[in-house]
């Protein structure tokens, strides 16, 4: 990774959303060994994904897609429907291998889709090729 993808991170805001508390932990862990310097914060599903989005700025969400209250693709849509944040890089993750899951991506339109689990170097090339096409960076 150049000097400039390691600039990129070391100021990068992360909202981690999984119900799962040990995938939040890792992907919090993975994050900082990449580089991420900012906050990163975790949310359990999208409903508390959302709250804390509207006290705090975010550079990028990285969400689960199966979760309790608010799945993953609510809280896309909800995202997308609200102008600030209409444009928010944000990286879908699942475990889940499926027609239904290959169809929601392109149907979505999602910026980024990860299969659990995945190796950092992954998850950090898409997270610099969406933090290339956000004005948030």
């Amino acid at each position: 990774m150049g000097d400039n993808h390691k600039e990129v991170l070391r100021h990068l805001d992360v909202l981690v959303v999984d119900d799962i508390s040990a995938v939040r932990n890792i992907l919090a862990q993975i994050l900082r060994n990449l580089g991420v310097g900012g906050r990163i914060d975790a949310a359990q599903d999208g409903l508390e994904a959302w709250e804390m989005m509207q006290a705090s700025k975010y550079d990028v969400v990285i969400c689960d897609i199966r979760m309790p209250r608010m799945n993953g693709l609510e809280l896309k849509r909800l995202l997308r429907a609200t102008p600030r944040f209409a444009e928010m890089p944000f990286l879908m993750i699942t475990g889940e291998v499926s027609e239904e899951m290959m169809a929601l991506a392109v149907e979505s339109k999602w910026d980024g889709y990860l299969l659990k689990p995945f190796p950092s170097a992954v998850l950090a090339k898409l997270l610099l090729k969406l933090l290339g096409k956000s004005n948030n960076i």
